[in-house]
Parts: C-alpha cells; sequence; structure tokens
C-alpha cells in the first residue's frame, strides 16, 4: 500500500499544488480586504471629526452673536460644545461609541499695544478646558506656541484665538491590534479659529 510512497515522489507530484495555492491566496486576499475596509473606515471617521472640529470652533469663534459679546469662554461653552459635537456625530449615522468623545478648547488673549507702531505681541491669558469622559485629547501643537497665528485687528489689537480639538477612541481593529494590549488609539481633529 504505501510501496510507492517515497520522499522523491512526493515532492515531484504537483497535483494538490493548485488547492494548497488558492487556499493560501485566499487567506492573504481577504485580509488585505479586512485591512482597506478597516482603513476606510477609519479615515471616513477621521474626516467627520474634520468637520465636527471646524463646525465647533466656527460657533465658539462667534462671540458677538452667540455668546453676548464674551470673548473669555466658560466651561459650559465648552460643555454646550460637547453636547454639539455628539449631536453633529449622532446625525452623520456613526456607530462609535460617542461616549468617550472628548472636547478640549484652548484659548489664547493678548495684551493690547499700547500704539498703533507698537508690535510686540505678549500673551494675556491662555487657558485650556476640557469635557468629556474619554481619555487624553490634545491637538499637535499647544495654542501658546502658535501665537504667531494671530492677525491685528483694525484697530492695531492682537485678535485672540481658540483652538478645538476633537477626540474619539479609534474603531479600527488593526490599529488596535499593531497599537498593543494596554493602549487605546485615539482619533482626534482639531481647527483653529481668531474671535470675531
Amino acid at each position: 500500500m504505501f510501496r510507492n510512497l517515497n520522499v522523491a515522489n512526493f515532492l515531484g507530484d504537483r497535483r494538490g499544488a493548485v488547492a494548497i495555492e488558492f487556499v493560501i491566496i485566499s487567506i492573504v486576499l481577504i485580509f488585505m480586504i479586512f485591512f482597506i475596509s478597516d482603513l476606510v473606515m477609519r479615515q471616513a471617521m477621521v474626516g467627520k471629526l474634520d468637520r465636527v472640529s471646524y463646525s465647533v470652533a466656527g460657533i465658539l469663534r462667534e462671540r458677538n452673536q452667540l455668546f453676548d459679546e464674551r470673548e473669555k469662554l466658560e466651561q459650559r461653552d465648552i460643555e454646550q460644545s460637547l453636547q454639539l459635537a455628539v449631536r453633529m456625530l449622532r446625525d452623520m449615522h456613526t456607530d462609535a461609541d460617542l461616549s468617550k468623545l472628548r472636547v478640549r478648547v484652548e484659548e489664547v488673549h493678548f495684551n493690547q499695544p499700547d500704539s498703533l507702531t507698537d508690535t510686540s505681541q505678549t500673551v494675556k491669558l491662555y487657558r485650556t478646558w476640557q469635557a468629556g469622559s474619554g481619555g487624553e485629547c490634545q491637538a499637535p501643537q499647544p495654542l501658546n506656541q502658535l501665537t504667531y497665528l494671530s492677525p491685528r485687528g483694525s484697530y492695531g489689537r492682537w485678535v485672540p484665538l481658540y483652538q478645538v480639538s476633537v477626540c474619539l477612541p479609534t474603531i479600527s481593529w488593526f490599529t488596535r491590534l499593531t497599537a498593543g494590549l494596554g493602549e487605546e488609539p485615539v482619533m482626534s481633529s482639531f481647527a483653529i479659529v481668531m474671535v470675531r
């Protein structure tokens, strides 16, 4: 029964090669499709976070019309921004866990120059506000390091700046697998605006 079975015949026989190649290629293709679809879902969520951060920043910058001309932020402003961000993401039919959404807002105000010829720019107030129950949420660079973005207004004063960061733990399986066991990767987006 096993007389004709030897190593030379076994290695030279190609009858099962197509089936083995099909299985290996199928596994690789399934993994690639999974990875690409996971990447597309992650990028779609980052795009949604971009829209939310820019919209929230646009609302916060309207200090004259929406906040009784009060330029300095309060914690209730940030809580309302978080509620708005949750509502916007929920309206986009996202499947993410929005209970872990976090909003961080930074504000920087400047000392007003003594005269129109005074070009010195000194920070008068820099504060950060946070709302939400997620983990850490930070923009790539703090706003107090980006003061050069503030233009001078028509009356010679430096215009205050706000930076809104919106963070959400990732829904990407691949990112979670590659990040490690103890870490929870975070998707984030930020927008910088000047006060109107």
